[in-house]
């Protein structure tokens, strides 16, 4: 895990380091979602869309067929 320091400025603002801007896309303008774990840990997120989410999965065709009848009988 990479640390990075930061200030809080007078106004409660931080500057997210350049690097990691960059390598997440923040943007000006951009939303980020701030979550606090149960241990007091505080994670900084950028939101995202559901719709901006990549996956790639390989699908076997015959075995979808399979799960899909499988699903109909019960």
């Amino acid at each position: 895990m990479q640390e990075y320091k930061t200030k809080i400025s007078t106004k409660g603002q931080i500057v997210i380091p350049k690097m990691l801007r960059e390598k997440h896309m923040l943007k000006s303008g951009k939303t980020v979602v701030i979550f606090e774990d149960v241990d007091g840990t505080v994670r900084i997120m950028p939101k995202t869309k559901l719709s901006d989410i990549k996956i790639n999965i390989v699908l076997d065709h015959k075995e979808v067929e399979k799960e899909i009848e499988k699903m109909r009988k019960e």
